[in-house]
């Protein structure tokens, strides 16, 4: 699976688009918009939560970025930006898509991120209750994020 949605799910981190919604509210440079998109949904964490969720990261590298990153865009503005960015980044590489095509994966990668058990998936179950936004690109997006964190919290609790 990850060969399928991991692509829809990086282009928040990788796009020059999604790079540029965090700019736009405030989040300049590469690391404190990977931190505070990915870190969103769980809140205006501290950096421990974060540590044990992200587990592959030094905690000094996670430390100097949270909580700084909240004095500079709140979690809901930092959620806004990396649907934003996602969303303008699919639509530049999916432009020639027809929408049902879009409209399809988005309905089949719902279906599969509402049947993923959350118990003991935080970033998992914490993207899972987001709400998926209302154009396909956006639930297309939502759903690949859901899976994604899903995957990587499955990582997490094997090491």
């Amino acid at each position: 699976m990850w060969a399928y949605f991991e692509p829809v799910h990086t282009v928040t981190y990788l796009h020059p688009r999604a790079r540029a919604a965090y700019e736009a509210v405030g989040l300049r440079g590469y690391w404190r918009g990977y931190f505070a998109g990915r870190a969103a949904p769980l809140g205006a964490a501290e950096a421990a939560p974060v540590i044990a969720a992200f587990f592959n990261f030094a905690p000094p590298m996670v430390a100097r970025a949270l909580p700084a990153v909240w004095r500079l865009a709140t979690p809901q503005e930092a959620l806004r930006a990396r649907l934003t960015g996602a969303v303008q980044a699919l639509a530049e590489l999916t432009y020639e898509l027809p929408e049902s095509h879009l409209v399809e994966a988005a309905d089949l990668l719902e279906r599969a991120a509402a049947a993923a058990e959350t118990a003991g998936r935080v970033l998992g179950a914490a993207n899972a209750a987001l709400p998926a936004g209302e154009y396909p690109l956006a639930r297309l997006w939502q759903a690949a994020t859901t899976l994604r964190e899903h995957r990587g919290d499955g990582h997490v609790a094997a090491l």
